[in-house]
């Protein structure tokens, strides 16, 4: 593995991309009877889409640094391609066919978008945990193992989402918008002493 890459840069791309998705997010909605929120859902979907497709260059970049890195990369491709399969398998469904139908088909389905979404924690615990020990490798003026509550706070995510209120999801995830922040600000701070 390469470790003299920059990670500084590739980070801040990633992170753009995480605060923009986090903000679209904040937009989503059911679509209204007469169709006027519909073309707001269509523009923050694609935009979603192409954040997730942007976020896949900086990953490739990182998966070079480290083993584990690497295995970030992979779970997060495989994660996005459950997904990919989850919406095709979805339009292969006949309108007039009932969600409730207790189908082979709708079981699938949940199979294929559990395999994305677990591939996709599995994913982030490979992601903080590199960049942790890159962390350490390089020497960032940064906390250990601080940047693995990105992960913790994602985990702490599925909890809260058993709540009514999405507020708590909201901080949790800015929160975790700043610990990464901060992780490349510490990384800027050490890629411009060695340059």
């Amino acid at each position: 593995m390469n470790n003299n890459i920059p990670i500084a840069r590739w980070l801040s791309m990633f992170w753009l991309c995480s605060a923009v998705s986090l903000l679209l997010g904040q937009f989503g909605g059911s679509v209204t009877s007469n169709g006027t929120n519909g073309a707001a859902l269509t523009v923050t979907g694609i935009l979603g889409i192409f954040c997730t497709l942007v976020q896949f260059y900086p990953f490739y970049r990182f998966s070079r640094l480290s083993e584990r890195l690497q295995r970030a990369f992979t779970a997060s491709v495989l994660g996005m391609a459950a997904i990919v399969v989850e919406l095709l398998a979805v339009m292969l469904v006949p309108s007039d066919t009932a969600t409730y139908t207790p189908s082979a088909f709708y079981r699938l389905f949940i199979l294929i978008t559990l395999a994305g979404v677990i591939a996709a924690y599995v994913s982030q615990f490979w992601l903080y945990t590199g960049l942790d020990d890159i962390c350490m490798e390089r020497g960032y003026d940064f906390p250990p193992k601080r940047i693995r509550w990105c992960f913790y706070l994602s985990l702490i995510n599925i909890l809260l989402r058993m709540l009514p209120t999405s507020i708590p999801i909201f901080l949790s995830q800015i929160a975790s918008l700043v610990l990464l922040a901060l992780f490349i600000r510490a990384a800027y701070q050490a890629e411009k002493l060695t340059v």
